[in-house]
């Protein structure tokens, strides 16, 4: 029995070394052979990990400048085409941390597949779905790795508390396949009385009609502009709230800010159960 450590590897191994019999075409003792495939297959993951580490770090430095930029676009009401390109190649190393992940996972368990990738299915599925994408993309990990094969389980987006994942993997796909990830601007107007006593009442107007007779606040609302009319108790108020949003749906700066928070946690959860 023989110990061996890699300088860079995570980890050590005990390899059974059976008498030297040697392969008759290259002359090289079969024990060896499993202790140089093991050196490689070490400085592949280690190297990897060490790629990965330099991503989760340009997601965490990145997200600030990103959040600024979309703070100066919000008010501009324009979004700037370096912030774009910004949010582009943010997704992208956020994936390829995940997926670099998954390749890590596959070495370490011995795991072949012809495509790997890290599993997120979609939000309106359940583990059957899940257990399908890893028959495709890591065939045996559950009986490989169960600890791995649950905890990648417990954070799919069927699971409330993981149902940015969906929105992740989607915008991801709509990236790979633009040139830049859509972002589109949406603009909610809201209104705001306020009484001098410390009443507020608040509404979108585009969902409310009102008709004559009516009063909020103690203010008579004008069925024409349909606005409270101001009166020395009350202030009246207009807002307009501007949003970017991925495919005119996902609000792009809540997804990104829990990009930023949980993928770091995630790698490192995965080399915890690895």
């Amino acid at each position: 029995m023989v110990k061996h450590r890699t300088p860079n590897a995570q980890f050590q191994v005990r390899v059974l070394v059976s008498p030297p019999t040697r392969a008759p075409e290259w002359g090289i003792p079969f024990g060896r052979m499993r202790r140089v495939v093991y050196i490689i297959n070490s400085m592949k993951t280690s190297s990897r990990k060490n790629d990965i580490d330099a991503l989760v770090v340009n997601i965490k430095s990145q997200y600030a400048k990103i959040e600024s930029l979309y703070t100066s676009s919000l008010q501009k009401k324009e979004i700037d085409s370096s912030l774009k390109i910004d949010v582009k190649n943010y997704l992208e190393n956020a994936r390829s941390a995940l997926d670099y992940c998954a390749h890590d996972v596959a070495e370490v368990l011995g795991i072949s597949a012809t495509k790997i990738y890290f599993p997120i299915v979609e939000g309106t599925v359940d583990i059957n779905s899940f257990k399908g994408f890893i028959g495709r993309n890591l065939p045996g990990l559950e009986s490989k790795n169960k600890k791995m094969f649950d905890y990648l389980e417990s954070i799919q987006p069927y699971h409330e508390n993981f149902s940015w994942l969906a929105d992740f993997a989607e915008v991801n796909i709509d990236t790979k396949h633009s040139q830049l990830t859509p972002q589109t601007k949406t603009e909610t107007e809201r209104i705001t009385s306020t009484h001098i006593g410390g009443g507020s009442v608040s509404w979108n107007p585009s969902g409310v009609q009102f008709g004559s007779g009516v009063f909020i606040n103690g203010a008579q609302v004008n069925p024409h502009t349909q606005m409270p009319v101001s009166t020395p108790e009350t202030t009246v108020t207009k807002e307009i709230w501007v949003d970017f949003r991925f495919n005119d749906k996902v609000s792009a700066l809540p997804l990104l800010k829990k990009i930023h928070d949980e993928i770091p946690k995630i790698v490192n959860d995965i080399y915890l159960v690895l």
